[in-house]
């Protein structure tokens, strides 16, 4: 089985690192303390159906919460698989990185530093949300397309009259 395993997390990493969209948006929120809320998502298009299968195989494994979006209006069927729970876009991501090399700074940035930022509510309060929004601006430069965003540092800077204190 580990052999299986392995095979199966490099061919994600391979996925990750050309098809993904890992991204990490900003969006306004009316109900969170300082207006505005961060998303995480790990979105992969895809071709194939049997792709799609390797993916919810291993996702289901790892009680990885996703769902699959489907598109039939093309000549050809094609696939969108999300995962967007931070926990569970963490845990998908830590599986393959091991295996990455396009995005594997993205990909330990994001796992290691911005996750268990929000997890410690870095997000809530205009200071730290500015620290945090720093290393959001790494993570998006890093990681490349799917990634560009009215919200950046500057905006929140220009927004609340501060700059990040580190």
């Amino acid at each position: 089985m580990t052999e299986q395993i392995d095979w199966r997390r490099a061919y994600i990493a391979g996925l990750v690192d050309n098809h993904a969209g890992v991204v990490v948006t900003i969006a306004k929120r009316a109900e969170t303390s300082i207006g505005f809320g961060v998303q995480t998502e790990c979105r992969i298009k895809l071709p194939a159906q049997e792709s799609v299968d390797v993916l919810t195989a291993v996702s289901e494994e790892h009680d990885i919460a996703y769902r699959v979006k489907t598109n039939r209006d093309t000549t050809y069927d094609s696939y969108q698989f999300v995962t967007s729970r931070r926990g569970d876009v963490q845990e998908f991501l830590r599986l393959v990185q091991p295996y990455l090399t396009v995005r594997a700074d993205a990909v330990e940035l994001l796992c290691e530093t911005i996750i268990p930022r929000l997890e410690a509510g870095d997000h809530r309060a205009k200071s730290s949300f500015l620290s945090l929004m720093q290393d959001i601006e790494t993570f998006r430069e890093q990681v490349g397309r799917a990634n560009r965003s009215k919200y950046d540092l500057e905006f929140f800077e220009n927004e609340w009259g501060m700059a990040p204190s580190d």
